[in-house]
């Protein structure tokens, strides 16, 4: 699932993905929060994703990939905070993909990427 993080300037999507992420949950969390936060012009994100991580659903996956280049001129900068080596050796092979500055910072580096995602320009 995705849980929002609430403790972010305006314009920062922050989300942390824990458990099984499904297609429900880019339907019913990611998406709508994203896009209604979109309307205001392009949004900074910070994307963390712990050893919690159990599971990623193809579908999900799929709708991660849609939805990136359905946006990729609505996100300005990307932050990607983890340590699971698949996770950032995909992000990297996508990244020559999208407009958006994108970096990736391991988890205990998170403060680190708070302060670049906060601060970026």
């Amino acid at each position: 699932m995705f849980n929002i993080i609430q403790d972010l300037e305006p314009g920062i999507l922050g989300i942390e993905a824990v458990g099984k992420i499904t297609h429900e949950d880019y339907c019913d969390t990611l998406i709508p929060t994203a896009e209604a936060m979109m309307r205001d012009g392009p949004i900074k994100v910070l994307c963390v994703i712990r050893s919690g991580l159990t599971d990623f659903a193809l579908e999900a996956m799929w709708d991660d990939e849609r939805f990136g280049f359905k946006h990729w001129h609505d996100i300005s900068h990307f932050a990607l905070v983890s340590d699971h080596a698949w996770i950032r050796v995909a992000a990297s092979l996508f990244t020559p993909f999208y407009s958006a500055k994108i970096k990736l910072f391991r988890i205990d580096g998170l403060a680190a990427a708070k302060e670049w995602i906060t601060c970026a320009t």
